[in-house]
């Protein structure tokens, strides 16, 4: 819920760190090929949700990116988009995280 999911935001380029690139999800699932990594995927309940107000500007490039690799692999995901009046803040997780896990566990 809300974030960068490219760790360039934080770190600059990989320069080869194999770790940090592990870790930056906008990248890695792009070159992610191994068949069963990818089944493991299609097989999860995964949502991302991001707010599109205050604190969140930073995180939506990678959101974009993240969500587009998703479907360039067929991995099935629920990205949400909340409005511009959220904000990147505990008060939204707070009503976000009850919302996703009752839609997800009817």
């Amino acid at each position: 819920m809300s974030g960068v999911y490219d760790a360039r935001f934080f770190v600059g380029e990989f320069g080869g760190e194999e770790a940090i690139y592990q870790n930056s999800p906008s990248d890695y699932i792009w070159h992610q090929n191994d068949g069963w990594f990818i089944d493991r995927y299609r097989q999860a309940e995964i949502v991302i949700c991001t707010g599109l107000g205050a604190w969140e500007q930073d995180g939506l490039p990678s959101f974009y990116k993240l969500k587009e690799a998703f479907d360039h692999k067929n991995i099935p995901a629920w990205f949400a988009e909340w409005g511009h009046d959220v904000a990147h803040d505990w008060d939204w997780w707070r009503k976000q995280m009850p919302y996703f896990l009752g839609q997800m566990y009817l």
